[in-house]
């Protein structure tokens, strides 16, 4: 006899047990992590929360709208380097370069968008590949060396150099931030803040009535516009706000590098793109945790192989079937990940999760017509209300 799981009211006292322990347990970790661990692990975190942000950037556009966009590493980039565009030649507050890439990012975004009004699926994937492929090309090219650096890049896009100290209310909490130890967990701290940001702007979205839009013109286009939701206007705020957002991550990147270049910009790059999708996916299309969860996965498993190109370091049973390759096989890993969980898990990680959760608790969501509470929206965790309006009833 299968066994009934236990059904908790969305926004009831249990509902808000389970979100506030969610919430303990993802600050009890970031505070651990900031604490205890080592520099080398503190920076596979900082590295996952910034693709976490592109990624969930992503999934505003693909996982809960439906359009296909293979472009968004230009708008990393186009955050990058308007930081440090701002930073070395026009001496700006590095703090103010993020509100300026977002915004730059924004626009272009809308910009971008405007061929979705008339083209979509595998079409409107080829304009956005186009973007990506031509953006490298675009900060190289020699009439606007004098702005972008051209192939030598720009120097001095950090923080004040000589800054030793940060203060936060007469508080240092990062030491000496010309040490490695300091630097490591100053940039972390920047980097929990930018992944609060972006899941906030996302789930703010997702949880408003634009989001319930979204979700209709993702399911079914035709019908969404005979209820009378705006296409054209949807479409290009919601790919302009996920345009700002990527350009957050972006923004990060050139302050930690402290100097960019073409060369060292790969994120930037079509393979940035492809790396944003593979995360989106693999943490699972159309969850609000989903690009969360595939990055840590996504960072996790490409360090753990980072030395398996020495065949002593793989382990014993793998040994035979990856030491042929020379190269660390994590992007391998991936590509059969994929291939299985397209058949286990098609909406990913926290789909799966999800999946098995509901068979101990289901959250049941407030009836349609009934006053919700509204602070519970609010409060993050991972345990999301079932919503039938979404893939497997998730988010």
């Amino acid at each position: 006899m299968a066994v009934q799981p236990m059904q908790i009211r969305e926004g009831s006292p249990q509902h808000w047990v389970l979100r506030g322990l969610g919430t303990v347990l993802v600050v009890g970790g970031l505070l651990l992590v900031a604490t205890k661990a080592s520099d080398g692990f503190i920076s596979d975190v900082t590295q996952a929360l910034i693709l976490a942000v592109a990624a969930m950037s992503l999934n505003l556009v693909l996982g809960y709208t439906g359009m296909i966009s293979i472009g968004h590493s230009a708008f990393f980039g186009i955050g990058a380097y308007t930081s440090a565009i701002c930073v070395s030649r026009y001496h700006w507050n590095p703090w103010l370069t993020f509100v300026a890439g977002f915004v730059v990012a924004f626009v272009i975004g809308m910009v971008v968008s405007l061929p979705a009004l008339r083209i979509k699926g595998i079409y409107l994937a080829l304009v956005t590949l186009s973007l990506a492929l031509v953006f490298p090309a675009f900060i190289k090219w020699k009439r606007l060396e004098w702005f972008t650096g051209g192939t030598a890049g720009l120097q001095k896009t950090t923080f004040n150099p000589k800054m030793r100290r940060f203060e936060i209310l007469g508080h240092d909490f990062f030491g000496n931030l010309r040490s490695v130890g300091g630097k490591t967990v100053f940039y972390y701290w920047i980097a929990v803040v930018l992944a609060v940001v972006g899941y906030v702007i996302c789930r703010g979205i997702v949880k408003s009535r634009v989001g319930r839009s979204l979700v209709a013109i993702r399911d079914n286009e035709t019908a969404a516009a005979v209820m009378g939701v705006p296409l054209a206007r949807t479409r290009a705020l919601v790919f302009g706000v996920s345009a700002g957002v990527c350009s957050l991550g972006g923004a990060w990147t050139a302050l930690f590098l402290g100097n960019i270049r073409p060369a060292d910009t790969g994120v930037m790059a079509l393979e940035g793109a492809i790396t944003f999708l593979i995360i989106m996916v693999i943490g699972g299309a159309g969850h609000l945790w989903g690009p969360i969860v595939g990055a840590f996965a996504y960072v996790m498993v490409s360090s753990s192989m980072s030395d398996w190109d020495n065949d002593s370091k793989i382990p014993g049973l793998l040994r035979p079937f990856l030491a042929w390759s020379k190269v660390p096989p994590a992007t391998g890993v991936f590509a059969v990940a994929l291939v299985v969980l397209m058949f286990v898990a098609p909406f990913g990680l926290v789909g799966l999760w999800n999946r098995m959760a509901r068979r101990l608790v289901a959250i049941v969501p407030t009836p349609a017509g009934s006053a919700a509470p509204t602070v519970a929206e609010e409060l993050p965790g991972p345990f999301e209300p079932t919503d039938t309006t979404t893939p497997e009833g998730d988010e």
